[in-house]
């Protein structure tokens, strides 16, 4: 009941949060010559999602497998950012399976901030920011600038829409086990708003 009334409470901050982030994302994408890649890889992850969505019928062939491979690589995603909470609160990870539409973690315990990590934490932004930190750190002034803006806008959007999916499509078993929907859902959008926000900044 507790986490019940903090989710209502959290509502009009989560609400406004993500309404700066939307207009933050939303400026950066169309006034900043420079973040011109980003908004690009982020725009054609929205339109790969609509087709896949609204107009890949046919599962078999090229497109078919590139929508499948998406599906797995978010899923694989996901697990991987349920065990990586697990491993940073002191956790064990026995086992991760991952299909195409579901995959599972078995850990040694959970917490709110494991439970909802993956819709949290855009695991693959992460690791395109941590490879180009270390392609600057190895060899300073490499450049590829536009291409880690690319990608950086490309992985966002796919957690977004994976994010976006995966709660809209099934009732997550995570979101209770963090402490309830509204509770759940609450801390999502206050987490991604804010980690839009400063990757933007």
């Amino acid at each position: 009941m507790l986490r019940l009334l903090i989710g209502a409470a959290l509502l009009p901050l989560a609400g406004s949060l993500l309404w700066t982030a939307a207009k933050t994302l939303a400026g950066v994408a169309v006034h900043s010559s420079t973040a011109a890649p980003f908004g690009a890889g982020l725009g054609l992850t929205f339109a790969l999602w609509a087709i896949r969505r609204w107009l890949i019928l046919d599962q078999i062939g090229p497109a078919g497998w590139a929508a499948r491979s998406a599906r797995w690589s978010c899923v694989l995603g996901h697990e991987l950012t349920h065990a990586l909470a697990a491993w940073a609160t002191g956790g064990s990870v026995y086992a991760i399976s991952v299909g195409e539409k579901e995959g599972h973690v078995d850990l040694s315990h959970s917490s709110t901030f494991v439970a909802l990590a993956p819709y949290c934490v855009p695991f693959y932004a992460l690791l395109v920011a941590m490879g180009y930190r270390i392609l600057l750190w190895v060899k300073p002034g490499a450049g590829g600038e536009a291409l880690f803006l690319f990608l950086l806008g490309g992985t966002l959007g796919a957690h977004l829409l994976f994010t976006w999916d995966s709660l809209t499509k099934t009732r997550q078993p995570d979101l209770d086990a963090a402490g309830g929907l509204l509770f759940s859902l609450a801390l999502i959008a206050i987490v991604n708003a804010l980690v839009i926000m400063l990757l933007l900044k």
